[in-house]
């Protein structure tokens, strides 16, 4: 294995163009080293990097498509937080609080609490 830590910038351009055969990106000198590193290890292991790309790529499209938790209209939620029940009910607009429509639980969330909150999680909402 290659101590890239000793190369200077020109000698690590030219690592790079043997190794990855593709342009170098706008990357910092560490990133470089540890890309190197592990096109390094790929090419040892008779691993195709491109194709682990193209495989992160397909589940990252793949996750857009996991079906989302649906709250029907008319549905109400109810939350205990701090000893008080709260109760949000699901309008086409949104969610109605306390005569106040929100475009978020996020938002219900924080006019309860008063601080950022993730709605599906303080409201616990599943997928």
């Amino acid at each position: 294995m290659t101590d890239y830590t000793q190369l200077i910038a020109r000698e690590l351009c030219l690592k790079w163009a043997e190794i990855i055969d593709r342009p170098i990106p706008p990357i910092g000198r560490s990133l470089i080293i540890k890309y190197l590193l592990w096109y390094e290890q790929a090419k040892r292991e008779k691993f195709s990097p491109l194709g682990f790309f193209y495989e992160v790529k397909q589940a990252a499209q793949n996750t857009d498509k996991r079906p989302k938790a649906t709250l029907e209209v008319g549905s109400k939620m109810v939350r205990s937080y701090q000893g008080t029940k709260y109760e949000v009910e699901i309008i086409p607009q949104g969610y109605l609080y306390k005569h106040k429509t929100y475009k978020s639980l996020s938002g219900v969330a924080k006019a309860i609490t008063g601080k950022n909150w993730n709605g599906n999680v303080f409201f616990g909402v599943k997928k």
